[in-house]
């Protein structure tokens, strides 16, 4: 079991698609999409002020079947 620092425990925890702060640290994952899905997701990004991870997630989310999570549970355009 790993143990929690400080900083870590007290950290305020991220909402869906929220872009995290320049102090926290960032994993980066790199994908080719084809352009017409880039554009979705640029979109998306735009419209409710999501992260590229956040939007990436949700399209997922949705080609699965799945519910999205809040706060685009209330929002039907895709």
């Amino acid at each position: 079991m790993s143990e929690s620092t400080p900083s870590q425990r007290n950290r305020r925890p991220r909402s869906y698609g929220e872009r995290p702060s320049i102090s926290q640290v960032r994993h980066y994952l790199q994908v080719m999409v084809y352009g017409d899905c880039h554009q979705q997701l640029r979109e998306l990004m735009e419209r409710h002020n999501l992260s590229a991870s956040g939007a990436a997630h949700h399209l997922m989310r949705l080609g699965a079947g799945l519910d999205p999570l809040p706060p685009l549970n209330q929002h039907h355009d895709h």
